[in-house]
């Protein structure tokens, strides 16, 4: 009982710290108040290299407890693998299309 009472207060605190500091950290950063938070804050993080890792244990472990959650987080991964090119694998489109210049092309066949 001890044990599981342990575990389970682990992984509230690996869940909730990070999610209260980063809400703390944009709701700072939004507002710039108190001012010497703000400084701290910044002082502290650099860009948003650290709020990643804070997600990326939170959706690992709601992947743990949430199957469906493990199925969206391989999806994201292979999102992210997959090359999106214009010209892969479709013949071209006979209409095309230049936005900066304003003009469109329609080509026969």
């Amino acid at each position: 009982m001890v044990l599981v009472l342990a575990v389970s207060l682990l992984m509230t605190s690996v869940i909730v710290v990070p999610l209260v500091l980063s809400t703390t950290r944009r709701l700072v950063l939004r507002t710039g108040r108190p001012r010497w938070l703000r400084r701290l804050v910044c002082k502290l993080t650099t860009g948003e290299a650290g709020s990643g890792a804070g997600a990326a244990v939170a959706d690992e472990l709601a992947a743990a407890l949430n199957p469906n959650k493990r199925v969206e987080i391989e999806q994201r991964r292979t999102e992210q693998l997959v090359r999106h090119d214009s010209q892969a694998g479709a013949p071209p489109h006979p209409i095309g299309v230049d936005l900066t210049a304003g003009r469109a092309v329609i080509k026969r066949r």
